[in-house]
């Protein structure tokens, strides 16, 4: 999937989107992924710290949509994830979260 990746600079900072497998081994098991950082190699070690194993290691032109660039600016370095085309609302992940998985 790593045409489904993508990052748009804002001041000092990336913000990084991506669809990413999240391991659960469901029909649909992808995740968005979203995070500020200061570039897409920190913001792609700080999504494999949540445990997501193939993040691309160059985005392709995929972007955030301006709202979910304004929630991760708010807040650099947390890692949002949603579940893919679900329409759900971002929710801040934290490493105990997914090391409970």
């Amino acid at each position: 999937m790593s045409d489904m990746t993508g990052f748009v600079r804002s001041g000092s900072f990336v913000v990084a989107f991506a669809v990413l497998d999240d391991r659960s081994g469901a029909c649909d098991p992808n995740d968005e992924v979203l995070v500020a950082a200061p570039n897409w190699a920190g913001a792609a070690r700080l999504m494999r710290e949540q445990g997501y194993r193939h993040v691309p290691k160059q985005p392709a032109r995929m972007k955030p949509d301006q709202d979910s660039v304004a929630l991760a600016l708010k807040t650099p370095g947390v890692v949002y994830r949603r579940k893919w085309a679900a329409g759900e609302e971002w929710q801040a992940m934290d490493t105990a979260e997914r090391e409970g998985e």
